[in-house]
């Protein structure tokens, strides 16, 4: 058996361990990693030059961020003074948090949003006595959508721009925020639309204005237990703003993103030191994330060295040689198998795919091939909300609404899933068109 069906067959294995769920996903990419090297399939130091370090870096530079201001609890003041703002109002409160939740997506780990954003929107709604679960999903979908919109957004986004370095943070937001916010208000009208009988006022109903009173006097009670001193919140926010500006200046500055994240997570433990323990900090970094993200780079740089990549790419390219075709093959690809299985290790295996098919007498005179990656990105991030386990966003809100009584089961997820991607990835499939086309 040659050595390309033989890793190729270690690959299918190690893709079907991570969609069985059997065994934790890292144990598999890392076994499979091990598996490589020790066949001699792949040298120790070609496996280390196969992880991207930059990925790793930003990954890791991120989660500390995020981590020191969940630590000085910022993003429970947030949520808090949102749902103030609400009043109590079932509109207000499904379209105000998915606002929120998508722009704070775009900038943060989706997990770490819904984590702060679905007990909160569950406490209010249950007060109110309106059923939950559409405004669970509601903060499920912008999750999902709102990440697709910058080069932190998401991991297959910060997979794509750490491998590609021409996709610069400006790039991300210049090509994607305007299909992200197209897609959000679709698919929160359509949402509102179909589950307008739990979305809708109450303004004449006694019981409303009373159950809403009593549950705002509540959320005003807990706002002000919370004691994050206005000072941390200014001083948090110029922390955000200096990482953000680093991310927006790397045309300029030629600072690779991976710093740029560090540089910030160690700007706010250096600000807030008297109040950071940082092996407390330290210990919310996501360590299991970051070992399959290496496990999966020399898994995927093992099927790269055997020349199966440059295989599938040839594929594509036979499939059509039409760009517009092959857009929409890699678009609705992505999501459809982005809803199926867990679209960081598919997005890593696209990327080198991708790199070869632009570069091909084929495609690379076209002046529009840069839109693959486009294409990649909107398919695997709005492919997530396909299903409950589409994305980690997913499978945690899920979690997180059983814990506190709210049961939403794999069928229910899919009758509102299934059309919320449809719809976004249709959004998706214009705008390429439209850009493709000038």
């Amino acid at each position: 058996m040659s050595d390309q069906w033989v890793v190729f067959l270690l690959f299918v294995a190690v893709f079907a361990g991570i969609v069985s769920e059997k065994l934790d996903k890292v144990v598999i990419v890392l076994g499979g990693a091990i598996v490589l090297v020790l066949a001699g399939y792949l040298k120790f130091e070609q496996a280390v030059e196969a992880i991207d370090f930059n990925t790793i870096g930003l990954l890791f530079g991120m989660m500390l961020l995020v981590g020191c201001l969940v630590e000085l609890r910022v993003f429970d003041v947030i949520a808090m003074k949102l749902g103030l703002l609400t009043r109590g109002s079932p509109p207000l409160i499904f379209f105000a948090f998915g606002a929120a939740t998508a722009v704070l997506s775009a900038f943060l780990d989706n997990v770490t949003t819904v984590l702060v954003m679905i007990p909160l929107v569950i406490s209010l709604t249950q007060g109110i006595g309106v059923d939950p679960r559409p405004y669970v999903l509601g903060v499920i979908f912008m999750s999902n959508i709102g990440g697709t919109a910058t080069l932190i957004g998401d991991p297959p986004n910060i997979l794509i721009g750490s491998r590609v370095p021409s996709l610069t943070f400006v790039a991300f937001m210049q090509y994607l925020t305007l299909p992200v916010i197209v897609a959000g208000i679709a698919v929160s009208l359509y949402v509102r639309a179909v589950r307008r009988r739990d979305i809708q006022r109450r303004d004449g109903s006694f019981t409303w204005l009373f159950a809403s009173n009593l549950v705002l006097e509540q959320m005003r009670r807990r706002a002000s237990e919370l004691h994050v001193p206005t000072k941390t919140l200014v001083q948090a926010g110029a922390v955000g703003a200096i990482t953000l500006i680093g991310f927006f200046t790397h045309p300029l500055t030629h600072v690779e993103p991976a710093v740029v994240a560090i540089a910030g997570a160690t700007l706010a433990l250096t600000v807030f030191s008297r109040r950071l323990d940082l092996h407390h900090t330290v210990a919310r970094v996501e360590w299991p994330t970051l070992l399959f993200f290496c496990g999966l780079f020399v898994v995927v740089g093992g099927v790269e060295h055997v020349g199966l990549l440059e295989l599938a790419a040839h594929f594509l390219t036979s499939l059509t040689d039409n760009l517009w075709g092959q857009l929409m093959i890699v678009l609705w690809a992505s999501a459809i198998l982005s809803a199926i299985v867990d679209n960081i290790p598919f997005v890593a295996v696209m990327i080198p795919i991708l790199t070869t098919l632009t570069e091909s007498e084929t495609f690379a005179s076209q002046p529009n091939v840069h839109l693959l990656w486009w294409a990649l990105s909107l398919g695997a991030c709005f492919g997530g909300n396909g299903t409950a386990i589409g994305a980690s966003a997913n499978v945690v809100s899920v979690a997180i609404a059983r814990s506190r009584g709210v049961s939403i089961s794999f069928p229910e997820f899919l009758r509102l899933s299934v059309p919320v991607t449809a719809i976004s990835v249709l959004v998706a499939s214009v705008y390429l068109t439209i850009l493709n086309l000038f």
